[in-house]
């Protein structure tokens, strides 16, 4: 288990130098051209994991204001007591609909999840040898967790507001938190959407083709993809049409 644990550490190091030097080099370059004569206000983070894209938004304005969604419950904490300037944290998810869902919580809590895995996936197998571990030793724990729809949430707690961005990373769900975005007409104004789709088979339940019909039918379309430093998966950023 030592070895373990030391072993993920390791690769969640080598992640976050990569990420540092080619997708958030190429994220922050799109933002400068987004954002440059409209600084970042309003945020809304699914998926906070550890705070990331909190921190690296906060480079953009010192007005900014980010709500963020974070299921599991360790990482939650550890968020919480960095006492992040301008932040709401809530500790559950956002999907579909509203209720309970089992959330996976991964020994690379990156990949943590509501989705069931593609048990034949090539990049599973891939990961689990990265890690040192058995594909079904990859899961943690698994436990119940709360979920709203995002449209409610913003009807509710933002309805005067202009979003500037909505970020997305749920490892697979992402195709259903914008089914909770979109089932209901939003009274707020929506700026860009930033999602991360997979082109690889690790999630059953994501395809990038019905995230971007999506979308597109809720007059939303592609700015920007931006490909990661590692993997077969990119965060493509969506312009609203009306903006």
């Amino acid at each position: 288990m030592f070895f373990t644990t030391q072993r993920v550490k390791l690769v969640r190091f080598l992640i976050k130098i990569n990420e540092s030097i080619f997708f958030c080099k190429r994220l922050k370059k799109v933002f400068k051209e987004i954002f440059k004569n409209s600084p970042l206000r309003k945020v809304i983070d699914v998926g906070v994991n550890r705070g990331q894209t909190i921190k690296f938004l906060h480079q953009f304005s010192e007005e900014i204001e980010i709500i963020g969604f974070e299921p599991n419950k360790s990482l939650f904490e550890k968020v919480r007591e960095m006492k992040l300037r301008n932040v709401s944290l809530h500790n559950y998810g956002c999907s579909d609909s509203e209720g309970t869902l089992v959330f996976n919580e991964n020994i690379l809590d990156e990949s943590s999840t509501f989705e069931n895995v593609n048990s034949n996936s090539k990049w599973l197998m891939k990961k689990a040898n990265i890690l040192g571990v058995k594909p079904k030793n990859l899961i943690k724990q698994s436990y119940p967790v709360k979920v709203i729809q995002l449209a409610d949430f913003i009807n509710e707690h933002m309805v005067e507001a202009t979003i500037d961005l909505i970020k997305i990373d749920v490892e697979g769900h992402e195709l259903k938190v914008l089914k909770g975005l979109f089932y209901n007409p939003l009274r707020s104004r929506v700026k860009f959407i930033q999602v991360e789709v997979h082109n690889d088979d690790l999630y059953e339940g994501q395809i990038k083709n019905e995230i971007i019909d999506l979308l597109e039918f809720n007059n939303f379309s592609i700015y920007k993809e931006i490909k990661h430093g590692f993997g077969s998966f990119s965060d493509i950023i969506f312009i609203n049409n009306n903006h």
